[in-house]
């Protein structure tokens, strides 16, 4: 009796319904695959649409991949069902055993597919904001949740996988929640010799002749009685006297070339100002003289 023939006495069939049982599987993952094609081609059609028209598509990429997850579900069970049924029933009615390892193996992936729809319906973030992780204080875009895990993409252009379960339950702050504009502060430090009015004036133009400075905030300030741009003292230290303002960015994004055109700004309004940016300084060393015959 060969291989197959003591397999098939095994499971209690015969050829006719091994070659049955054959057809079928076959039959199975060959709608499998297509259902599972068309239900990609939809999904991706109706992400690019909501994309085009400025519209979120997290919960329509997250339900893509629920769907996804039924099919392969149910194709695995109409597998299941038909092939080596005396088999599996009497395995399953002899123990509880597996029904305990797969509670257990469960509990990780079924905690992520609940922590990925609690994001998807709180939507404390969705796909293309900018998001740090406070936990590993790591910084990125949100790229795309999947069933088990956030992608994040770094500004270095990594990719960090990070399970629903830990974003779910970290603290995560996001620069695009309502308000995408940021208040980032600038800070310079003069020496003690500079006059600070003059200092104070070079930063405040500098941040107000910047093509992506903030005119409505500063509309808010002015109709608060304050200054569109406050340059404060913020502190003395042995170098010299820092001088902090806070500038209004579009987005987290534009802030990084935003502080570094002003910076350049005020460096080159500083030179002409007879401003002097504080530094460290090393007394020159006096030259040795030669001793005298």
């Amino acid at each position: 009796m060969g291989f197959m023939d003591r397999l098939l006495d095994l499971l209690g069939a015969d050829k006719a319904t091994a070659a049955n049982t054959a057809i079928r599987i076959a039959i199975v993952v060959v709608l499998t695959a297509v259902l599972a094609k068309v239900v990609t081609a939809v999904f991706k059609r109706v992400e690019k649409k909501r994309r085009m028209r400025g519209q979120t598509f997290g919960f329509v990429r997250f339900l893509k991949y629920v769907l996804l997850a039924l099919l392969y579900a149910a194709a695995l069970m109409a597998v299941v069902s038909g092939s080596a049924k005396n088999a599996l029933s009497t395995l399953l009615a002899s123990s509880g055993v597996v029904a305990v390892v797969l509670s257990i193996a469960c509990q990780e992936p079924i905690g992520n597919l609940c922590s990925g729809v609690i994001i998807i319906l709180t939507s404390p973030f969705k796909i293309g904001d900018i998001v740090r992780h406070i936990g590993i204080n790591q910084i990125g875009v949100v790229e795309e949740i999947t069933l088990r895990h956030t992608v994040i993409r770094t500004f270095e252009n990594r990719r960090l996988f990070i399970p629903n379960s830990n974003m779910n339950k970290a603290a995560i702050e996001n620069s695009n929640y309502g308000d995408s504009k940021i208040c980032m502060p600038l800070e310079f430090t003069v020496t003690y010799d500079s006059d600070l009015e003059v200092a104070m004036q070079v930063v405040r133009n500098a941040i107000m002749r910047h093509p992506q400075y903030d005119d409505a905030k500063a509309e808010e300030d002015r109709r608060a009685g304050k200054e569109p741009v406050q340059v404060l003292i913020n502190r003395l230290e042995t170098l010299g006297i820092v001088l902090k303002v806070w500038v209004w960015a579009e987005s987290s994004s534009a802030s990084y070339k935003m502080k570094s055109d002003i910076t350049l700004e005020v460096w080159k309004h500083f030179k002409y100002a007879h401003v002097e940016f504080a530094h460290p300084h090393t007394l020159p060393v006096a030259a040795k003289k030669e001793p005298t015959k």
